[in-house]
């Protein structure tokens, strides 16, 4: 005889069982068009880590999203940061930030007592963000504090932290708990305090661009759109964005693809029923995602003319879209 506990186990995992296959939450193309092969192979071991500007690989080199796979070699424990200004910076979990050039020669080294999340460069001019949320104006050349504020302590980030934006006589940072400031570089004071979106985690900025007077930063919950005379707002569970020209696209944790205007009113969207996007990027007239699950995915920018090709393994490495070709771990398919 069966014991009772032992048929209520029984009974528990069945309704799981087929509960979880009745809500089957993958992405399954309805067709594919054919295969994407890899074209190459990394010889430096493949991508290690991703931020929002670049990557590193396993060797320590520098991957950009303008020019791929660099000559710089970062030194031991080491991460890119950013490129600006014309030149590559990397920081360690120490504390420290290095600046080199593309010649791998070092320009600038210090260690600030506290992990740097994003940087920029303006000429003698650092634009730092830090993992405790602080934010710093420094003088590389004096070697100087300018300007620095602590801001609201945060838990946890998106690795995916946008760098602050030197503007004119304005840097806009961009910061952990989803606001942007926005400083008078010339009187080194804060002139308007921006807030995004207010979650509790995962709440940086994780996308800032500024074109032609318009300003568009998003956090993971949320898009805002800044203008001479408006501000609009646009609320999505977001994976990734991009800008291009005067449409933003919004690749949303639901697997849809939004297309918007600069008003953040929708044009159209694609519904790529629970697509997991793992890296996105615009090559020449054309729009690119990698699905999770094993597909590449191409459209042009009013998201039609959809080809899915079928990878030749489930994407579980780190991946980015640099210098029009995909890079998988260490494997690269070139975008023709």
């Amino acid at each position: 005889m069966i014991k009772i506990e032992y048929l209520f186990f029984l009974l528990i995992s069945a309704a799981l069982f087929f509960g979880g296959c009745a809500n089957k939450t993958i992405y399954e193309p309805k067709s594919t068009q054919g295969k994407a092969g890899y074209d190459t192979t990394l010889k430096s071991g493949g991508i290690k880590s991703v931020v929002r500007e670049g990557a590193m690989t396993y060797d320590n080199r520098v991957v950009t999203k303008k020019e791929g796979v660099l000559n710089l070699k970062l030194p031991n424990g080491f991460s890119f940061v950013n490129e600006s200004d014309g030149y590559i910076i990397a920081a360690d979990e120490n504390g420290s930030m290095k600046i080199f050039s593309k010649e791998n020669q070092e320009i600038f080294s210090k260690n600030y007592g506290k992990n740097i999340v994003a940087a920029s460069l303006k000429g003698d001019l650092a634009a730092l963000v830090f993992s405790d949320n602080s934010i710093m104006l420094y003088d590389i050349k004096s070697d100087k504090v300018l300007y620095e504020e602590a801001l609201e302590k945060v838990i946890a980030i998106d690795s995916r932290a946008a760098n602050p934006i030197f503007l004119n006589d304005i840097i806009i940072y961009p910061t952990l708990d989803g606001r942007l400031l926005i400083m008078d570089l010339t009187r080194k004071t804060v002139l308007r305090d921006v807030a995004i979106s207010d979650k509790e985690l995962f709440n940086n900025v994780i996308f800032l661009k500024v074109s032609n007077n318009i300003l568009v930063a998003a956090t993971a919950s949320k898009v805002i759109v800044i203008t001479p005379k408006n501000i609009y707002t646009y609320k999505e569970d977001i994976k990734d964005i991009l800008y291009i020209d005067k449409d933003i696209y919004l690749f949303a944790k639901s697997g849809k693809v939004i297309h918007l205007d600069e008003k953040l009113q929708k044009i159209n969207e694609s519904d790529f029923e629970f697509a997991n996007f793992v890296a996105v990027a615009s090559i020449g007239d054309k729009l690119y995602g990698v699905e999770n699950n094993g597909y590449l995915i191409e459209m042009d920018k009013k998201l039609s003319n959809i080809k899915v090709k079928k990878l030749k393994n489930k994407v579980k490495k780190a991946s980015i879209f640099a210098h029009k070709a995909l890079y998988i771990g260490d494997k690269v398919i070139k975008i023709k």
